[in-house]
Order: C-alpha cells, then sequence, then structure tokens
C-alpha cells in the first residue's frame, strides 16, 4: 500500500464519519456545530449529556483528527508511514495533554465548571472547522487540477477566522459568565491556545 492509497483510505473514513453525523447525529450535531456562533445552541447541546452525546463528541474528534493530519500530510508530505503516525500520535496527544492541564486547574482553583466549559468551547471551534474542511481536504488531495496552494490558503483563511472566533468566546465566556480578568483570560490563551499551535506549527513545517 502506498500514501495515496493510505489518504484515499482515511479520505474514505472521513467521509463515513460525515455521513455517520447527517444520518444518525445531525439534530445534535446541529447544536454543537452551531455553538460557533450562539452560545444558546451550545448550552442546549450541554444539557444533553448521555450515551448519545457522548459518542458523537468521539466521532467529531476522530473525524478532525483525521482532517488535520491529513491537511499536514499534504503540506510535509512525509517520507514514511511511521512519519503519518507520528503526526496522528502528536494530534492526539496535544489534545489530550490540553484536557489534563485544564482539567488539572480546575481541580487546583476548584473550578470543575469553569473547565468542562473550557474544554468544550476549545474543541468545539476545531471540531467545527473540522467538519466544514472535510469536501476541502478532498480536492487538495485527489483533484485532477493542480488547486492545492489555493485550496491551502482557502482552509488557512478559515482556521483563522475560526481561531479570532475562539478568542473571542473566551474573553466573553470569561468575563461575562465567570467575571474572570481580562489578563488571566489572556494568559490562558497565550499558554494553552496560543502557543500549541505555534509550536505544532514549527515542528511540522519548518
Amino acid at each position: 500500500m502506498n500514501f495515496q492509497d493510505l489518504f484515499f483510505i482515511l479520505i474514505l473514513i472521513s467521509f463515513l464519519l460525515v455521513s455517520i453525523i447527517k444520518a444518525v447525529y445531525w439534530k445534535h450535531a446541529r447544536l454543537l456545530y452551531m455553538g460557533v456562533i450562539a452560545q444558546r445552541y451550545s448550552n442546549q447541546y450541554l444539557r444533553e449529556e448521555n450515551a448519545f452525546v457522548y459518542r458523537l463528541d468521539l466521532i467529531t474528534f476522530l473525524l478532525m483528527i483525521i482532517n488535520f493530519a491529513l491537511i499536514i500530510v499534504k503540506i510535509e508530505t512525509p517520507k514514511s508511514f511511521s512519519a503519518v503516525l507520528i503526526i496522528f500520535t502528536v494530534l492526539v496527544s496535544y489534545y489530550i495533554l490540553k484536557h489534563i492541564i485544564i482539567a488539572l486547574l480546575g481541580q487546583l482553583f476548584k473550578q470543575k465548571d469553569l473547565a468542562k466549559l473550557t474544554v468544550f468551547f476549545s474543541l468545539l471551534f476545531d471540531k467545527t472547522y473540522g467538519f466544514i474542511i472535510t469536501p476541502l481536504v478532498l480536492i487538495s488531495h485527489f483533484c485532477i487540477f493542480e488547486v492545492s496552494e489555493p485550496i491551502l490558503i482557502l482552509m488557512l483563511a478559515i482556521f483563522i477566522l475560526f481561531f479570532l472566533l475562539k478568542l473571542f468566546w473566551f474573553f466573553k465566556l470569561g468575563r461575562s459568565s465567570f467575571g474572570l480578568s481580562s489578563f488571566y483570560i489572556f494568559l490562558y490563551l497565550c499558554i494553552i491556545e496560543i502557543s500549541p499551535v505555534l509550536l505544532l506549527t514549527k515542528a511540522f513545517f519548518y
């Protein structure tokens, strides 16, 4: 099996996950993805704590990881299957580590509800971005015309938009819902959200 076969299988899995979301979980997935533009959808989704929602969380997480990895391998062009595995491992480890750090901070400062919301909103924008770019990932890998560069630029523009939205929502929720100081919110964003993205970008692309 060559790289093109591997990427084709990954994209098939990606589209299978999208199909499952649309066919089985769309009522809840719509609430999840609409949460990036209106908090009431996020609040309604968070009230739905059951096995159905937990499965959707796992599916959307897998979709996000696969699509992010496919973007990275398109830019980085790894030379071996082990390099592709490393990309997946780094991405999954990053999100698990972020979750652990936020949970520990919540325990330390006795802010478990805040920690839970932080994890949710941190993943929300990444998951939504991962869902939206699915057709762009397919085009970038298998289009018969050379459109990789404009497609990657478009995906970068969408990523920046979602990242800015994430920063805005963290400031808004932190100040209005929990009365947090802008300094502490800014400190969190720099350490937990912005710095890891910059480090991952440097590790993969430079």
